[in-house]
């Protein structure tokens, strides 16, 4: 014969299971959006990051200023496509100033890129976006001759 006192105890334990199962499973979820937005925050980062960097190195390979711009915005949107990044509206600042200064004088190219993070559009969509930054300086040979 079976023990009533057990009966009791599981009689107490009816319906845990579907109370953890609607507990549990939310957060589970709610943590996995958390880590899939983190890591396309961290993947479009180090894209941005890296595109400034090719634009900057495209930069300092032209001979003037003008050159330098349209050089550097080429390697950028080439970087980017490349990759295929989710960046949004990326936009591009290039300071090529250094490409006025006398040959034998050092000076940098420096390129900042901004865009937009959208989590809209992942598996478990999330409300809003982030912006990322990227800058990157690269070094003019000071002994090539230039023209402003």
């Amino acid at each position: 014969m079976s023990d009533p006192r057990a009966r009791t105890r599981h009689g107490d334990e009816r319906g845990s299971a579907s109370l953890e199962l609607v507990i549990v499973v939310p957060a589970v979820v709610a943590v996995i959006a958390l880590l899939t937005a983190g890591w396309r925050l961290w993947s479009v980062r180090s894209q941005v990051r890296e595109a400034a960097a090719a634009g900057a190195r495209a930069a300092t390979l032209a001979r003037n200023g003008a050159e330098a711009e349209q050089a550097a915005s080429a390697a950028i949107d080439a970087d980017l496509e490349t990759v295929g990044s989710s960046c949004t509206g990326p936009t591009v600042g290039i300071d090529v100033s250094a490409f006025s200064a006398p040959p034998g004088q050092g000076g940098d190219v420096g390129v900042d890129v901004t865009c937009e993070v959208p989590f809209t559009d992942l598996l478990i969509p999330m409300p809003g976006a982030l912006t990322v930054e990227g800058h990157a300086g690269s070094r003019l040979d000071s002994f090539r001759e230039r023209q402003p």
